[in-house]
């Protein structure tokens, strides 16, 4: 399953890089499922808001691998151009 592989490479990370922080580039549909993973709310409606925010900057906060939180720092906002 995507999620199962996206948050396996997360806790790669976050275990590899304990008290720094990282700066990771990633998609759309790859970031909601990590973000789906840790706030089982983050569904589709939550993916079509911010599909044509990008870039769409935020910051998630753990300790060791614990998810701590989230902060959106910066959008794009764009008229949304898929299927309404």
């Amino acid at each position: 399953m995507v999620q199962n592989r996206n948050i396996s490479a997360l806790q790669e990370i976050l275990s590899n890089n304990q008290e720094k922080n990282i700066v990771i580039g990633i998609h759309g549909t790859a970031l909601s499922s990590i973000l789906n993973y840790y706030n089982s709310d983050f569904g589709c409606e939550n993916f079509l808001r911010i599909i044509d925010w990008m870039p769409y900057i935020i910051e998630l906060d753990f300790e060791e691998n614990t998810f701590l939180g989230l902060q959106e720092h910066c959008y794009i906002e764009k008229e949304f151009q898929g299927k309404k």
